[in-house]
């Protein structure tokens, strides 16, 4: 079925999926300003949320992100599961950075901040200068609102 349709309408592959590059993307405003705040967040190492209804372009944005980020400078962590909570993504963030997570809550939260802190210095970057407590308000309108 699906090669029928791509045969009527001279597609050489589907024209919707996952594994479209993200200039082949459309881009329209909403895309260009959800773009614009995740690189925002990602700049001033503050924490960011995307939210949308399903097929808002939101998945779309991201890895138009992350497409144009440097890996030698960062290192994504992808959380498909919203339920997973602050211990999942305690977890995540150790298992990343090739550690095994402890088992004790209080000990996961201190070596989340130490695996952070050993991954910032291992990129060059002296653990006390690259962290600054994010500040995101919508009075402030230097910043995007929303993040």
């Amino acid at each position: 079925m699906i090669e029928k349709l791509q045969a009527h309408y001279g597609f050489s592959r589907m024209p919707f999926g996952r594994d479209l590059a993200p200039g082949m993307l459309h881009r329209h405003a909403s895309h260009n300003e959800a773009v614009a705040r995740i690189t925002w967040c990602i700049s001033e190492r503050s924490i960011g949320v995307v939210t949308g209804e399903v097929g808002a372009g939101k998945t779309v944005s991201v890895r138009t992100v992350l497409h144009g980020i440097d890996p030698s400078k960062h290192t994504v962590i992808y959380l498909p599961n919203p339920m997973i909570g602050v211990r999942g993504i305690h977890e995540a963030i150790v298992t990343a950075f090739g550690q095994q997570p402890s088992h004790l809550g209080s000990r996961l939260t201190a070596q989340t901040g130490l695996a952070l802190a050993a991954e910032r210095e291992e990129r060059g970057r002296t653990p006390s200068s690259s962290w600054t407590k994010p500040t995101c308000s919508p009075t402030n309108s230097s910043k995007p609102s929303g993040c």
